[in-house]
């Protein structure tokens, strides 16, 4: 877990705030945490304290604690590889289990993009939005396949995208926009289109 006074200084350095203490020793930290594809964990606690929640301890089970009404939810931060996103997610060895028991609290999902150590978006969408779609995975591929699980169980932002109950958090349509170079997208374009309409 990061000290409060280190985690606020990563959400103001990742939202182009004014920053207290930025030197070079925490710059190369900042940057060698937030652009490793191989550990998600200060952009999962960025995205959930721009969420207003607290992140819950361990890679295994729920991400984060909502800090007023004491709901779990999970955490989906992306993170710009040199192809443009999708704006999905996925949960890796996915079963029918537990599809039921998100399905059944209509888990929140908690969605960001960070391009280059700089927060884009940080959007909050119900289970319910992405279930069929998963659903139908886990029947493909579990129940008519006969695995046991779905390895990589995946959506995009045409899942959840036009939901009416939507939450944005956070978005900073300027930097999107400064990010969109032609030949050079960070977001795929409609999903890109969608997001400037928020």
């Amino acid at each position: 877990m990061f000290t409060p006074d280190l985690l606020a200084t990563a959400v103001q350095r990742c939202t182009s705030n004014i920053v207290n203490f930025e030197g070079e020793l925490f710059e190369e930290l900042f940057h060698i945490y937030m652009n490793d594809s191989n550990s998600s964990t200060l952009r999962e606690h960025i995205t959930a304290e721009i969420a207003g929640c607290d992140p819950l301890p361990g890679k295994l089970g729920r991400d984060c604690i909502d800090r007023e009404t004491k709901e779990e939810k999970e955490v989906k931060p992306k993170i710009y590889t040199n192809k443009a996103t999708n704006g999905g997610g996925c949960f890796n060895d996915y079963t029918r289990l537990r599809y039921l028991k998100d399905i059944a609290v209509d888990l929140p999902m908690i969605q960001s993009l960070f391009v280059y150590g700089q927060l884009q978006y940080v959007v909050e969408y119900k289970f319910k939005t992405i279930a069929p779609v998963l659903d139908k995975q886990i029947t493909q591929k579990c129940e008519l396949g006969k695995q046991k699980y779905v390895r990589s169980c995946s959506w995009t932002y045409k899942d959840y995208i036009d939901d009416p109950n939507l939450i944005v958090h956070y978005i900073n349509k300027q930097l999107i926009e400064d990010n969109q170079v032609p030949r050079q997208f960070k977001i795929v374009t409609p999903f890109y289109k969608k997001l400037m309409a928020l």
